[in-house]
């Protein structure tokens, strides 16, 4: 695993330290919070990331009165350790371990938040998002021949790998990967969705904004309809639950996380959430009215265009999305004035790619050679993520 050096890490603190806000770092304000969230690649032993990582890691969350973190390990300590980098200011909230049961191997991995204690307020509502036996049961007898069919297809999938591992065995060759199930409908999330309860604290007798706020990390794979799936189950949970205002603990939700949508049009990828939204509103709500929801990083916005998440630069995984009718709320008009006043809305990317890129090389990562790209990407991808943190400004009510 290769690491940056100290020169190199030197030169990376340098440029943090001078100029982060050129690269998309959102700047603290006083009337105003700044909310995220960043898929900390496995986010686990305090070893297994250097002294300078974790203090970058530190300087990156201390912006953030809010930030949903994915794929924190089993082993607590790292985020424990950013905790404590970050001092008594902040607090904590981490899921328990969710994509494989305890002690098998899998895609074990926790949801946490760190928040600002100065700016918001946990309260008291913690839940993972899941579809109750009798729904998931009911999905699979209405769709009982079409998962047949998977069954029997991979019941033939698993008699040719054993196959091949039997032949690779005896030829001293390396086994191949075991086939994963492919499954012809959503059936659960890979890994359940945490949901925790904030406010953000008003100035004077004003009133609160109050949020549950889910924490996702969604599937990835090779099977993009399998992504769009899940991704649609959450929507649909989280649009349904959002109409029955009275009921709910918060009166608006915020979902933060790496959704690992793959799209290669944001604009139509939009219009797409908007259909479907419009499509539930009449098959499922039975309302005139239909449910909205602000995906901001789906939206260019106004100065710096299209965002991508990922530190490649090709995908925009990592995702925010409003479910309010709170005025105080950005709608999706609102997009398209994003960044026009110091402490209202605004929202943005990170680009961490960028910043290394122009600290060691004077130019940013598609202005490079391709070796020096590679390098980049090789060193960052383990000591800081193969994600970027994706933000959001909301003035402090008033």
């Amino acid at each position: 695993m290769a690491h940056f050096s100290n020169q190199e890490w030197q030169k990376i603190s340098t440029l943090f330290s001078q100029s982060a806000e050129t690269f998309g770092f959102p700047q603290r304000r006083q009337n105003s919070v700044v909310i995220g969230t960043f898929n900390i690649r496995k986010l686990g032993k305090i070893e297994k990331r250097t002294p300078q990582s974790w203090e970058l890691l530190k300087n990156i969350i201390a912006r953030f009165d809010l930030i949903a973190i994915q794929e924190i390990m089993d082993d607590l300590s790292g985020l424990e350790n950013l905790l404590s980098l970050l001092g008594d200011n902040y607090g904590m909230v981490v899921s328990d371990v969710t994509g494989a049961k305890p002690g098998a191997r899998g895609n074990a991995e926790r949801l946490g938040f760190l928040f600002n204690w100065q700016k918001i307020e946990r309260t008291a509502l913690a839940s993972d998002i899941t579809f109750d036996r009798s729904e998931i049961t009911q999905n699979l007898y209405t769709n009982r021949t079409a998962f047949g069919k998977a069954w029997t297809m991979h019941t033939q999938k698993l008699k040719t790998w054993q196959e091949k591992v039997i032949s690779n065995k005896a030829q001293g060759k390396k086994s191949p990967s075991k086939p994963p199930i492919e499954l012809p409908k959503f059936v659960s999330f890979i890994r359940q969705p945490h949901c925790v309860s904030f406010r953000i604290k008003g100035r004077g007798n004003t009133d609160p904004l109050e949020f549950l706020v889910v924490n996702a990390h969604l599937l990835y794979g090779k099977n993009k309809q399998e992504r769009e799936w899940e991704f649609r189950a959450l929507l649909e949970w989280l649009t349904i639950r959002a109409k029955y205002i009275d009921k709910l603990y918060h009166p608006n939700i915020l979902l933060l996380g790496d959704c690992n949508l793959d799209f290669d049009n944001v604009s139509a990828m939009q219009q797409d959430i908007d259909d479907f939204l419009k499509g539930l509103n009449k098959t499922v709500l039975k309302s005139k009215k239909a449910a909205e929801a602000n995906f901001p990083i789906l939206t260019a916005h106004p100065q710096h265009g299209v965002l991508k998440t990922a530190l490649r630069q090709k995908q925009t995984y990592d995702q925010i999305g409003f479910f309010s009718n709170d005025p105080r709320l950005p709608k999706p008009e609102d997009n398209i004035t994003a960044g026009s006043t110091s402490n209202g809305y605004d929202y943005g990317v990170f680009n961490i790619a960028n910043l290394v890129a122009n600290a060691l090389h004077g130019n940013n990562i598609d202005q490079i050679t391709t070796a020096q790209r590679k390098a980049i990407y090789k060193k960052a991808e383990f000591d800081i993520s193969d994600h970027m943190p994706v933000w959001v400004r909301i003035g402090v009510p008033q």
